[in-house]
């Protein structure tokens, strides 16, 4: 994760030069208007789902081709490589993250004005997604699917136990208390802002202030912080894959070295496949006390316009498709994540009752995105969490001090 920041800064700096430097691209058509959609496909099934939603849109849009690009290596650098050059495609996936540096680039084309011509009503689309996408009154994306938390838990280790799955934070380091055995964790997750914003926001903290800029110090996050580090240091019922010899929780967890995990929808698909075997449950993220407002993260990617396209009209009818209900039902059928309209989440609930924790989290959850602080931000805050875990730091509100002040630097 640090890697890619830093290469994203790193690139944004190149690209806001090439971006005004280049000459116009050349336009693609041959009596047919040709859309480019450039996709970040992770799987064989995923490009199934594009192929059959592009299909479908071409024979309901006669004179309209799509060309499929599927980019399987580092999708942003390359996205912004053709960006300098002017060789991007009409139509792109942009995760939340780095939209902010895009936007202030100037490299999308604004919705609104498509938005309004083609009667998309963008309250039809989860909140916390569109917010991800919209900057100084203008919209620049439409969500195309998401991902929030949700705590796995094994079934068979609180049946033992005798507990229920917890709600609260006092269930949860309880249970994470009786479940902690051996060489078992009763809780294994990451050290980063990624695992514990939600722990923030539920204690009345924020990470950004009001106007946009980092409040990581307010004592609201030092006290949530505290809590979530003391599960690793001083209560010892929770610690971090590599310690335990694996890549990721989700190793953990279908190894059955963690009896809870906090992940999204994609640990599912790896459970499959890997630890098919294994009865687990998923339920909503704990909160402080009962009765309490939850928080959650959004991690999303939208489909975004190239300020460059020569075939706008056509390409934001590709958009309009590819997030309309009808375009959206073949992402419910597949099950690989969430789809972004409101009501197609609860047709994805009837289908998968289970998975019902994701789709409830969307309602509260934050966008996984932090402005022209991103990198810096998520880069600080990751050290203060890191600094309490490894016992470099003992209080949380000196870790974030001193992350508050590294957000700050210009």
């Amino acid at each position: 994760m640090k890697k890619k920041w830093r290469m994203l800064t790193a690139l944004t700096g190149a690209l806001a030069l090439m971006v005004t430097a280049c000459s116009s691209p050349s336009d693609e058509s041959g009596g047919d208007q040709v859309i480019r959609i450039g996709a970040a496909v992770s799987s064989p099934a995923e490009k199934k789902i594009l192929e059959t939603q592009v299909k479908e849109f071409e024979s309901k849009n006669p004179g309209v081709k799509v060309k499929i690009e599927p980019i399987t290596d580092d999708y942003l650098k390359e996205i912004q490589t053709m960006i300098g050059a002017r060789k991007e495609p009409d139509v792109f996936y942009l995760d939340s993250m780095p939209a902010p540096d895009l936007i202030r680039l100037g490299a999308l084309e604004p919705l609104d004005e498509y938005v309004q011509k083609n009667n998309v009503n963008l309250s039809d689309f989860e909140d916390s997604l569109v917010k991800a996408f919209q900057a100084d009154g203008k919209t620049y994306g439409i969500p195309k699917d998401y991902n929030t938390l949700a705590l796995f838990y094994n079934k068979k280790m609180f049946q033992e136990a005798g507990i229920e799955a917890p709600k609260t934070w006092a269930e949860l380091k309880e249970a994470a208390q009786k479940l902690t055995k051996g060489d078992r964790k009763g809780l294994v997750l990451n050290p980063e802002l990624a695992r514990y914003q939600p722990f923030l926001y539920q204690n009345g903290g924020k990470v950004l202030d009001d106007q946009g800029k980092p409040s990581l110090n307010l004592p609201e996050n030092a006290d949530a912080l505290q809590f979530f580090s003391d599960l690793f240091v001083k209560d010892k019922v929770a610690d971090v894959p590599r310690n335990m010899g694996f890549d990721w929780s989700g190793d953990a967890f279908a190894e059955q070295k963690a009896a809870m995990v906090v992940e999204g929808g994609w640990l599912i698909p790896f459970l499959k496949e890997k630890a098919p075997d294994i009865e687990y449950g998923i339920v909503e993220l704990p909160v402080k006390e009962a009765g309490k407002p939850n928080s959650n993260l959004a991690f999303t990617v939208a489909y975004v316009m190239s300020k460059n396209s020569k075939n706008k009209d056509a390409a934001f009818k590709l958009i309009e498709y590819l997030t309309s209900e009808e375009g959206q039902a073949y992402v419910v059928d597949s099950g690989l994540a969430l789809p972004s309209r409101k009501a197609m989440g609860q047709k994805f609930v009837e289908k998968y009752p289970e998975r019902e924790a994701f789709v409830k989290g969307a309602a509260y959850a934050q966008p996984f995105q932090y402005g022209e602080y991103g990198p810096k931000l998520t880069d600080a805050a990751n050290k203060a969490v890191e600094s309490l875990v490894l016992k470099q730091e003992s209080s949380a509100k000196a870790a974030l001090d001193k992350a508050q002040q590294q957000a700050e630097k210009k």
